[in-house]
């Protein structure tokens, strides 16, 4: 990828390369689908290259990268160094037709911080 010298100290560029495999779970308080649902909820995505896990956390659940894409991407060490932290700014894929693709939902909103509430009024949930 162009740019070798552009990465910060600490980075690591990976690719093209293909993906073993690919997981995402959700990572924020679960709202049921009558409140919204999770579709556009924080997830953590993480994929396995060359026996190694890599991971991000993005809006979603959909899939940022199929087993049939190239990827490249560069990542970093978390502050225990036990996790490698990928930078989802920097994922750049291609289809089997060798096309880039840009796959996930790359935007921003604010965390949940308020967990689902049952469904009672609040004169019930005290009784």
């Amino acid at each position: 990828m162009k740019g070798e010298s552009l990465l910060k100290e600490g980075q690591h560029r990976i690719g093209p390369t293909k993906i073993e495999s690919y997981s995402a779970r959700l990572i924020e308080p679960y709202r049921p689908p009558s409140k919204g649902g999770n579709t556009r909820a924080w997830h953590c995505h993480a994929f396995q290259v060359d026996g190694h896990w890599y991971s991000f956390v993005a809006l979603g659940a959909k899939k940022w990268i199929y087993a049939t894409d190239d990827v490249e991407f560069v990542w970093s060490w978390d502050n225990s160094g036990k996790y490698r932290n990928v930078d989802p700014d920097t994922i750049r894929t291609m289809s089997k037709n060798g096309e880039p693709v840009v796959r996930g939902e790359r935007g921003s909103k604010k965390w949940r911080t308020a967990p689902a509430r049952m469904p009672a009024s609040r004169r019930e949930q005290r009784d």
